[in-house]
């Protein structure tokens, strides 16, 4: 069975785990594998070399040819695993979206009382 772009990314995460680069995979396996996980393209890719910047090409084009796989699925509960803090700073952003959006739902009822 040929190797999956998310399966190159996880070797290349476990060769190099203390690097800025396999952060950088790690957020964008995590943000295809969940949509909870909403680190930007820039963000995964902004330090990485030409042929790992590839590599994340081709993990986007494999999502967007087959969406949510069980490869996908899979490696992206092992890079969970591997990196608890990037899945805790994602629920931090979702926690603090949610905050905003209540404040803004709050001011958009205020404002439509005082009309």
């Amino acid at each position: 069975m040929a190797t999956t772009p998310y399966q190159e990314a996880l070797k290349w995460i476990q060769s190099n785990p203390t690097t800025g680069g396999a952060s950088s995979l790690a957020k964008l396996v995590l943000s295809l594998w969940n949509s909870e996980c909403c680190f930007s393209y820039a963000e995964c890719v902004g330090n990485l070399d030409a042929n790992l910047t590839e590599l994340t090409v081709r993990m986007i084009g494999q999502y967007a040819i087959h969406g949510e796989t069980q490869d996908l699925v899979d490696v992206g509960n092992k890079v969970c695993e591997l990196y608890p803090r990037l899945w805790e700073l994602t629920q931090a952003m979702q926690d603090a979206r949610g905050t905003i959006r209540k404040q803004w739902e709050e001011k958009r009822l205020a404002a439509a009382d005082d009309q």
